[in-house]
């Protein structure tokens, strides 16, 4: 019997035992609230399906990356419901009870990473990566390289690319950058990586520049790239809209 089923029976059996027929206005009291929390469980039950890797992370990571993901998806669907939805500040004071520590600006970037970035593309694994990482690491950029690159770069120990004698420097990219970058600079190009960088672990100078006009800064690391700080390798794949799928092939952070 499903959770829809249970929910019948409840309201069938006490209209049978008390030989009366409860009607929607009867619940009017409940109703909002009765709403919002199946909502909230049922955003819950998202990502369970969509992400079942969250339930093998460590207590508090779990219960942070959970909590997380089921309120960006509840503040989609619940809008577009047209149910109640708690702010991002008392959402925020409720996680403090967990307890999971997040700060309302942190909130805010990963609302607006998920409405630009993920959320289009319905990409919750992808979101869920992106979450994890910021929580440890606060700061991540990205870097697309050849697979071949990828491993000559652990076999010396230090990733070094060529751009490094020919710029000064690696380029990197926001996660709201990658695509762009990857559609500029490696427009045909198979069989590419993409890095995972926790930047308070890069031991090179990080800028954040815009050095060909590009209308935008892009952070660059002047300096070989310690592996240590690398915590992610992603494939490059596209999905059938031609849109990265930030699929979780690897995590070694």
């Amino acid at each position: 019997m499903n959770l829809l089923d249970e929910l019948s029976k409840i309201n069938q059996t006490i209209e049978e035992g008390l030989k009366i027929d409860l009607s929607d206005p009867d619940f009017a009291d409940g109703r909002d609230e009765l709403l919002h929390i199946f909502l909230h469980e049922a955003c819950h039950a998202a990502v369970a399906h969509c992400v079942p890797w969250v339930h093998d992370l460590e207590e508090k990571e779990h219960t942070a990356v959970d909590e997380l993901l089921a309120r960006f998806l509840e503040v989609k669907f619940g809008k577009a419901l047209d149910l109640f939805v708690h702010s991002n500040a008392e959402f925020v004071e409720e996680l403090s009870y967990y307890p999971v520590a997040i700060e309302l600006n942190t909130l805010e970037h990963l609302i607006d990473i998920w409405d630009t970035v993920f959320w289009p593309r319905k990409d919750l694994p992808g979101m869920a990566e992106y979450t994890l990482n910021v929580l440890r690491y606060q700061q991540v950029f990205y870097h697309i390289l050849p697979a071949a690159d990828w491993a000559t770069a652990q076999a010396a120990g230090v990733y070094s690319p060529a751009s490094l004698d020919t710029e000064g420097f690696i380029h990197c990219s926001r996660i709201d950058q990658v695509e762009r970058t990857l559609a500029v600079h490696f427009k045909g190009d198979e069989g590419l990586l993409l890095l995972s960088i926790a930047v308070p672990k890069v031991e090179a100078e990080i800028r954040d520049e815009d050095l060909y006009d590009a209308g935008q800064t892009f952070p660059h690391i002047y300096g070989s790239l310690n592996l240590d700080a690398v915590v992610g390798v992603t494939e490059v794949i596209k999905n059938e809209d031609g849109k990265i799928s930030f699929t979780r092939t690897n995590n070694i952070g």
